[in-house]
């Protein structure tokens, strides 16, 4: 249903748990924003299910459950990053279908069950029996942290209940034969030895060569391919962190209560699973670098923001211009080269966040400076300078692109006739009775036959190999003495066949067959359960109206804006 592990630690660091809390009210904050009571009706739902509106609420609430499952099953507060942000949207929805599902089912869950189910948690037990203590802890700590009172955490099981019950109904679906256990555990621990021949563009290059005219028409035909993205060109002032780092600045009061608000920085688990602190006086000058360090990451914030208001227009409308501003208090204005949004400059270590801020800038007297942009070391302002329109240009303006483009995808083509005529000759030799080798030896290829392996041992030595990954993927499937289809890899392809497969033994099946069957089965009723809640939403024809809306917000309107392009 839930786990609820690894909080020993945690529930003892208010920082973590604010911070938590912080992010959760901040999510709230967003889509009362984006859903709120001013705006029109169909700008107020976050989506659509059988044509109807679904309330902000409801969906907050299967957001908010979705992040605290997750959050109880790693022990520790998930950061929400754009991608978590995407991924939980998506689990909420899923989760809110269901729910719905299953009140209309009917689907009963009794107090006894949701007290047995938070018993029966191992974070609230000591020696085998559940610990009033322990629970009142995280109720204290953890729920009051997130302002989640213990009838909301208590709902939360009900709706994990509901959600187990569904999984149970579905699974009773599910069925894993023998035959295919059987045939899984030896693709999985038969031994093979396979020898393959690649074949590699690098090495087929000086056999392929690309005039101007076949060029031409490649790009002809391509011509989206080469599209010059919009670019930005800015003018940003910077406030490096190490102009306000000031050693003095920090007393020992200060780096003991950061020590022990940071104790789980410095503690570690040993083997025997007793947890060891580190004394202060060893990590004494690592906090207060620490602190130095933040202090100065603040301060350097402070003056980037009191520049930012630096230009902001009066009521009468006046204001100094960028450099005006810079030159008051002593900055040197940088003026960047064109880059797209996908293009990190060089010289900024501020990565996506100031190529999105330089985007988002536009020719009005109140958006053509930007926010105070964090990168690792410095703050930035940026001013809006130039901007190009994406085209695609002329032959001649890609011309070295081009070209290399065009003899590549003549490499590519020529690469996929070769091994499709090379296959078909080895495999006609093999019928012969000739051995791989030497069915390859009249195309100069080179044979490897790595050491026999099977899929569970260890394999360092090619860990790091895509071409070993793909030919133990494809492999895997075929018996002794047959050659496997062409196999793609980066830049090339395989051919390979299977010297040999000795047969794993069979006492190892049966010793290990039932587990490994519940674990095939219990796979399948994941995949069960999630494909069933997609077909949930798309009976329902679902719509995710806040992605689109902020699809459309994301999209510039190149209309409205006027761009300078000189």
């Amino acid at each position: 249903m839930m786990f609820i592990s690894k909080f020993n630690a945690l529930i003892r660091n208010k920082i973590i748990w604010g911070t938590f809390a912080f992010i959760i009210a901040m999510a709230f904050v967003v889509w009362g924003t984006k859903t709120g009571s001013s705006t029109s009706d169909s700008q107020n739902s976050v989506g659509m299910l059988d044509g109807k509106e679904v309330p902000p609420e409801e969906f907050r609430h299967a957001y908010f459950n979705s992040y605290l499952s997750m959050s109880l099953r790693f022990g520790r507060p998930l950061q929400v990053s754009a991608t978590v942000d995407q991924a939980l949207r998506k689990m909420a929805w899923k989760r809110l279908i269901a729910l719905r599902k299953v009140k209309d089912m009917g689907v009963p869950v009794t107090g006894d069950e949701i007290i047995a189910a938070i018993k029966e948690q191992p974070y609230f037990q000591v020696d085998g029996r559940f610990s009033q203590e322990r629970y009142q802890a995280f109720v204290n700590t953890f729920l009051s942290n997130l302002r989640i009172s213990e009838p909301q955490f208590e709902e939360h099981i009900r709706e994990e209940i509901l959600l187990s019950k569904l999984r149970y109904l579905l699974a009773q679906a599910v069925w894993v034969s023998p035959f295919y256990a059987s045939h899984l555990f030896h693709q999985l621990y038969d031994t093979f030895t396979v020898s393959y021949a690649a074949l590699l563009e690098e090495e087929l290059g000086h056999m392929v060569t690309t005039s101007e005219e076949q060029a031409r028409i490649f790009f002809d035909e391509n011509s989206e391919q080469f599209m010059i993205p919009e670019k930005m060109s800015v003018k940003y002032v910077t406030f490096p962190v190490k102009d306000f780092v000031d050693e003095e600045s920090v007393d020992e009061d200060l780096m003991q209560s950061y020590y022990d608000d940071h104790i789980t920085e410095f503690t570690t688990i040993g083997t025997d699973g007793w947890e060891t602190i580190q004394p202060f006086e060893e990590v004494e000058d690592t906090i207060r670098e620490t602190i130095v360090w933040e202090k100065a990451t603040i301060q350097a914030g402070d003056k980037a923001a009191d520049f930012e208001v630096m230009l902001a227009p009066e009521r009468d409308g006046s204001a100094p211009s960028f450099e005006q501003a810079a030159s008051v208090i002593g900055l040197t204005v940088s003026t960047s080269a064109f880059f797209s949004i996908r293009e990190p400059l060089k010289d900024v270590d501020a990565g996506p966040e100031f190529t999105k801020a330089a985007f988002d800038l536009r020719q009005t007297p109140d958006e053509y400076f930007s926010y105070p942009v964090q990168g690792n070391k410095a703050f930035y302002i940026l001013a809006y300078h130039q901007r190009t329109d994406s085209h695609i240009p002329d032959f001649d303006e890609v011309k070295e692109d081009g070209m290399a483009a065009a003899t590549e995808k003549a490499i590519s083509d020529k690469l996929k006739e070769l091994s499709t005529d090379i296959h078909e000759s080895v495999a006609a030799a093999l019928k012969k009775g000739a051995s791989f080798s030497k069915a390859v030896a009249p195309f100069s290829l080179e044979v490897f036959t790595p050491e026999p392996f099977t899929v569970t041992s260890e394999l360092d030595e090619y860990s790091d190999s895509e071409q070993f990954y793909m030919l133990i993927k494809h492999a895997i499937s075929h018996n002794a003495m047959e050659l496997t289809d062409i196999i793609p890899i980066k830049n090339g392809f395989l051919i390979a066949y299977v010297e040999s497969r000795v047969p794993a033994d069979r006492a190892t099946y049966e010793a290990i067959k039932n587990d490994f069957s519940l674990y095939i089965k219990k796979q399948r009723e994941d995949m069960l359960f999630s494909e069933w809640q997609e077909y949930l939403l798309a009976s329902a024809h679902f719509k995710d109206l806040l992605a689109e809306r902020e699809s459309v917000e994301e999209e510039p309107d190149s209309e409205s804006e006027e761009r300078d392009t000189d």
